[in-house]
């Protein structure tokens, strides 16, 4: 049975570097409030999942059920999946809602019949977090409050250090 508190989360534009960041910043955001997160990157995972496939309709439609079908066995599992996909179809991505219901389409600039949350892309990435925070938290899926990891000073010197190390 599937865990109505977990969701998959498909991000969809025609930015997957945007995507993938904001998914990112997205994930931290949910581990600090104490959830279980799974980032896919339709590109990353395109050769493991797509096996056997080729690049007809039928089988991109069968790759985007691949990838809904491997998020409903993470929300199974309480993980929240978040899928970067910048080339799923409409109605391939119609089909996956409707057979795996957890669901919540992220679009970055167009919007379609899916999409519950429409980002912005001259909004900065953490404005755009924050807007589906905000949307998580209204559907009851999230604390409203994130646990404090680090202090800020504490935070402060780990940016630092990892400065230093070359990271950012």
């Amino acid at each position: 049975m599937t865990n109505k508190k977990m969701k998959t989360i498909w991000f969809c534009g025609n930015n997957e570097d945007t995507l993938i960041i904001i998914a990112e910043f997205l994930g931290e955001e949910l581990i600090n409030r104490d959830k279980n997160v799974e980032l896919i990157v339709q590109s990353e995972v395109r050769e493991i999942l797509g096996r056997g496939l080729k690049d007809t309709p039928e089988d991109k439609a069968t790759f985007t059920d691949r990838l809904g079908f491997l998020g409903n066995l993470l929300h199974r599992n309480d993980v929240f999946a978040l899928i970067v996909s910048e080339n799923a179809a409409l109605n391939d991505r119609k089909t996956v809602k409707e057979n795996y219901k957890n669901y919540l389409q992220i679009n970055l600039g167009d919007k379609d019949d899916l999409c519950n949350v429409e980002l912005n892309t001259k909004n900065d990435i953490k404005s755009n977090v924050k807007k589906i925070v905000e949307c998580l938290i209204k559907e009851g899926l999230i604390p409203e409050k994130a646990q404090e990891v680090y202090s800020e000073e504490e935070e402060e010197e780990i940016r630092k250090r990892l400065e230093d190390l070359g990271y950012v």
